[in-house]
């Protein structure tokens, strides 16, 4: 049996001879090869080479950015266009916009006029994202800067032309043979709907969510011409020669919430997956994040496959969990399961190696509807012999069917990673103890009223309230609440963002006032993500809870390198210095901070708290850091305690 035919039969709930192994090797290929640390069997082979030569089976679902034809098909990435073999149409823009390009792939500025005005992109690769084995360039000017520029893009859009072309498809799926399977890809990095197009691509990602409850109208407008697109791109992609689509990407339970997910997204996988599954063809969903209030919603979305699972100890939901809700039912195929820190030294000891696998194999039993791949993808420091003897685990151990049996416990220095189950977090409504004018200020802060916020403040001062009091017991209590009501999964992004506005928009009618009277901080906290890495909405969102709690937040922004975080430290004296990485191949830069502030003599004066999706307890603890936070709710617990530590030491 050839790799695609047991891939292909998994996916349709057969039990085969063994389980597929597909690990996704780009990132840590580009990576090692531009350092020269590939392994030395492997020096004068590529990507898919070392694969073979494994015995693995070819990961082909995510593009290469890096293999374009030419540089111009991918002058458009900005507009979340592009023009390569995993694309299975053109698009052509309308005869009335003017097309400007400025610079070359390491910093592309694109301007597109038009009748209604202008907008513009840019986007390129940074050093530090080169040596991360990146592939895609970076955004990093979006096209929607303000209002003004949905109707912009609503004529670019609504006026543009897709065709089909398979050739160049037809010939890279050739080229791949049985050794693997192709997908054939959506644009703006796979988004699987209107809405989520604007999302990934046309706007910053913490913005997003502000515009999303401010400018309705002007969003439906761009999605009313995307969705002209979207019509134009399914009988293509229906067509195709593709047995299965890429359709979705970058789903979990804080950026596409339960709520937001069912309205703009769940719609267009299902409407996709109808016109697909009459054509025979497979649909693909990414939901490489946090899953665990979108199981069920996910087990309904009417794809075949949900692929880079990555279960814990990265995220809360386990891989017994997964599969027992997912494919003992028959409604889903997993394809990943093996979360990417179990094969860094930093972050998983052999042992817990060891222990992860075993486990694995107790809770898929019986096997079925199980591919194996890793959760999102094999990170440039992997221990390249773990990839291997995991290959070699699935060879002799994944025969199927698999044997039943009890699940071997992980290790504890995996536990602790896991969450119990507790009561709920959420501090107690104080609204019912408030006098009504407090009460107020309170529920403005809990609706996210930005408006009508000031006129209540203004009012309790002119009743003699303190400022005090106002900011402690009007506004920072409700931002505890939306804290605790964050933590537990009751809201989301939208209402954080949208209450620490109402009490920033507040703010500037306090803060003069409470200069004049001393105002009392908790603590002040230096924040930033580290060189090379350029997400910023989890560390938006930790800022924004700390801020809105009472501390003083210093943000550093991302991309920051290790000096300018010392420097910081040593101007603004904080009590807390935390530490952003979303990416493994970025974690190392949180060691390399805490070395230089001990080189420094600034280590004993501040408390360190580390976070991210790939950190965890054990990297926190081995590269000397004070605390770990897993998301934005445990980061304001953390630094409430990091900060009562802190007062108690001699130092602090």
């Amino acid at each position: 049996m050839t790799h695609r035919e047991r891939i292909l039969r998994v996916i349709q709930g057969e039990m085969v001879d063994k389980i597929p192994y597909v690990p996704r090797i780009d990132l840590w290929y580009n990576a090692n090869q531009r350092a020269g640390t590939l392994p030395e069997k492997h020096r004068n082979r590529s990507a898919d080479e070392i694969a073979l030569a494994e015995g693995w089976a070819l990961h082909k679902i995510v593009p290469e950015f890096l293999k374009p034809d030419s540089s111009e098909d991918i002058v458009h990435r900005g507009l979340g266009l592009v023009h390569l073999k995993e694309y299975t149409y053109r698009f052509e823009f309308s005869p009335d916009i003017d097309i400007i390009m400025e610079g070359d792939a390491d910093q592309m500025r694109v301007v597109y006029e038009t009748p209604l005005g202008s907008v513009s992109t840019t986007h390129g690769y940074t050093e530090e994202m080169k040596d991360a084995g990146a592939s895609a360039p970076w955004i990093q000017e979006h096209a929607i800067k303000g209002p003004g520029d949905y109707k912009v893009l609503a004529h670019i859009f609504g006026n543009m032309t897709f065709k089909p072309d398979y050739d160049r498809f037809v010939r890279w799926e050739s080229d791949i043979g049985d050794h693997g399977l192709a997908l054939e890809s959506t644009p703006a990095l796979n988004a699987g709907s209107p809405m989520h197009y604007i999302q990934k691509v046309l706007i910053d990602a913490t913005q997003f969510f502000i515009h999303y409850n401010d400018y309705k109208n002007e969003m439906a407008e761009l999605v009313e011409a995307l969705t002209h697109c979207y019509a134009q791109l399914l009988p293509i992609l229906a067509d195709s020669p593709a047995k299965a689509v890429y359709w979705d990407a970058n789903v979990d339970s804080m950026i596409t919430y339960p709520a937001y997910l069912k309205k703009d997204l769940l719609p267009w996988w299902q409407k996709a997956a109808e016109i697909f599954h009459t054509r025979d063809k497979l649909l693909f969903i990414h939901p490489d994040g946090e899953n665990n209030l979108l199981m069920d919603i996910l087990a309904d979305c009417g794809a075949d496959v949900c692929e880079a699972v990555t279960p814990f100890p990265m995220t809360k939901v386990g891989i017994d969990e997964y599969y027992d809700r997912w494919c003992r039912s028959g409604k889903l195929t997993i394809w990943g399961g093996i979360p990417e820190s179990i094969l860094l030294e930093k972050s998983s000891t052999e042992e817990d190696f060891k222990a992860y696998l075993d486990h694995l194999f107790k809770a898929i039993a019986p096997g079925d509807r199980f591919i194996a791949g890793i959760g999102d993808t094999t990170p440039p420091g992997a221990v390249f012999d773990r990839l291997v003897r995991l290959g070699e685990r699935i060879e002799t151990e994944g025969r199927l069917p698999l044997k039943a049996g009890a699940a071997v416990l992980l290790s504890p220095e995996l536990l602790t990673a896991r969450p119990a189950p507790t009561s709920s977090s959420v501090p107690s409504d104080t609204s019912q103890v408030l006098d009504k004018d407090l009460r107020l200020i309170q529920e403005d802060v809990l609706k996210g009223d930005n408006v009508n916020i000031k006129l209540h403040v203004q009012h309790a001062l002119a009743l003699n309230y303190a400022p005090q009091d106002i900011l402690n017991m009007g506004m920072l209590s409700a931002m505890e609440i939306i804290g605790g009501r964050f933590k537990d999964g009751t809201v989301f992004i939208p209402e954080v963002l949208l209450s620490a506005r109402a009490v920033n928009e507040a703010l500037t009618v306090l803060e003069p006032l409470l200069a004049a009277d001393g105002r009392i901080q908790k603590g002040k906290i230096v924040i930033g993500t580290v060189r090379g890495d350029l997400h910023d909405i989890g560390k938006n969102l930790v800022s924004t809870m700390l801020k809105g709690v009472g501390y003083d937040i210093v943000d550093l922004g991302i991309n920051v390198a290790v000096d300018e975080f010392v420097h910081q430290v040593s101007r603004c004296k904080p009590d807390i210095l935390a530490i952003s990485a979303l990416l493994t191949t970025t974690m190392p830069q949180m060691e390399h901070i805490i070395g230089a502030l001990q080189r420094a003599g600034l280590r004993s004066k501040i408390m360190v708290m580390v976070g991210g999706a790939p950190v965890n307890d054990k990297f926190a603890r081995d590269i000397g850091a004070d605390g770990y936070a897993q998301d934005a709710g445990e980061a304001v617990e953390l630094a409430g305690r990091l900060i009562d530590i802190n007062k108690l030491s001699p130092s602090g």
